[in-house]
């Protein structure tokens, strides 16, 4: 789970507020953004599949979920370097693991 979730690195940026990281957990819809990513590359759209790549990187790398934000970051690059038919399956992957780890670190810490 350490790989998928930094929680000393949360707990520093809240402050050590477990009950807002809960919270902000709770919130993250990371299934909903990751279909947006996908069916914008899949209608070429390369400016918006980038810029929803970022953001995810950046909500993963506030939420302190490491995996997820490299994965983003990578694909990214990817698309802002011009590569086509870009492989989503690793951060599909990623995607699934954080939510198992996030809903399994959420139910531990209620």
């Amino acid at each position: 789970m350490e790989n998928l979730i930094d929680v000393n690195d949360a707990m520093v940026r809240l402050g050590g507020n477990k009950k807002l990281y809960v919270a902000l957990l709770k919130k993250f819809n990371g299934e909903a953004m990751l279909e947006d990513l996908i069916n914008k590359l899949k209608n070429g759209d390369s400016a918006a599949a980038a810029a929803q790549a970022h953001t995810i990187k950046g909500l993963a790398a506030n939420l302190s979920l490491k995996d997820l934000k490299l994965k983003a970051e990578s694909i990214e690059l990817k698309i802002k370097g011009g590569e086509k038919n870009i492989d989503t399956s690793e951060i599909e992957q990623s995607l699934n693991q954080t939510v198992g780890a996030v809903n399994e670190w959420i139910e531990q810490n209620k």
